[in-house]
């Protein structure tokens, strides 16, 4: 029969996975929300003319370029994710929970401003609305943060 202290973990330890998990997936989806659409256009003119067709394409968030900070405060959550588990540290759940902030400013300020976006990349059409990749970046964020929080709570102060 094997002994239970050493088989068993505690609370605390299951308690960090889960929260590194759910940072994990927030990483994943910050990153992937990065590269998909923004900004999307209902109703595009009938006629493009050539040389401003390619501004009638959906935006991704690396043309307007905050999916570049997105993707780094993405990274920055998959690291953290990883360290976690690895050594579990007080750092780095704040490295994630900084991280979460970051991306989800960016990204709530661009979800409430997409018709500024929109003119301000010069797009072309009506009725500009958020994309799915912006409200994936969103919605990772908000995973991001929560589990952040849980995985403060869950890490001992001094490791």
């Amino acid at each position: 029969m094997s002994d239970p202290a050493v088989t068993t973990r505690d609370y605390f330890e299951r308690a960090r996975t889960w929260a590194a998990t759910g940072i994990f997936v927030a990483a994943a989806l910050v990153i992937l929300g990065s590269f998909l659409d923004w900004v999307e256009v209902d109703a595009l003119p009938p006629t493009i003319p050539a040389d401003q067709a390619a501004r009638a394409e959906p935006f991704n968030g690396f043309d307007i370029g905050d999916g570049y900070w997105t993707a780094g405060a993405g990274l920055v959550l998959l690291v953290a994710a990883v360290l976690i588990v690895v050594r579990p540290a007080s750092r780095y759940p704040w490295w994630a929970f900084v991280a979460s902030v970051v991306a989800g400013g960016i990204a709530i300020s661009d979800y409430r401003g997409i018709e500024q976006v929109f003119t301000d990349w010069g797009g072309i059409g009506n009725g500009p609305s958020p994309g799915i990749g912006l409200m994936l970046v969103a919605a990772g964020a908000l995973l991001g943060l929560i589990s952040a929080v849980a995985a403060i709570a869950a890490t001992p102060k001094e490791s």
